[in-house]
């Protein structure tokens, strides 16, 4: 069975941002096993979570390892980002978070909507 947590806009801290950009990303307990990155697509993003379309159905809880990468952005020091508008300039980001929700895609009924909130920054 899906559970969605209803989100409504007064509960939001962080401004959400509409990307169309792929995103790879595993479940924390699968990097020791070897398993392979899976690809989803990113829908939005915010400085607290993002939200995606899987293949798969995620349970709530999941805590997952996300892998997204910006072209025009470069990462600077001190976490900092700056947007240098060259395509070859590709910035990317690693984070973890905890799957908070999950839907069936109301315009792609064979894949899932699912929300993210972040936990944390891997810095590499």
């Amino acid at each position: 069975m899906i559970e969605q947590e209803a989100l409504s806009d007064e509960r939001r801290q962080e401004e959400r941002v509409a990307k169309n950009r792929f995103l790879r990303f595993t479940r924390l307990e699968d990097l020791q096993a070897d398993v392979p990155y899976r690809e989803g697509d990113l829908l939005d993003i915010s400085g607290g979570g993002l939200c995606f379309l899987a293949e798969e159905l995620l349970p709530l809880g999941s805590q997952l390892v996300m892998v997204l990468e910006f072209p025009g952005w470069h990462a600077v020091a001190d976490g900092k980002w700056i947007a240098t508008k060259v395509e070859e300039d590709v910035g990317v980001l690693q984070v973890i978070g905890m799957v908070s929700w999950v839907a069936v895609s109301r315009t792609k009924p064979d894949r899932y909507e699912t929300g993210v909130c972040f936990s944390g920054m891997v810095t590499v």
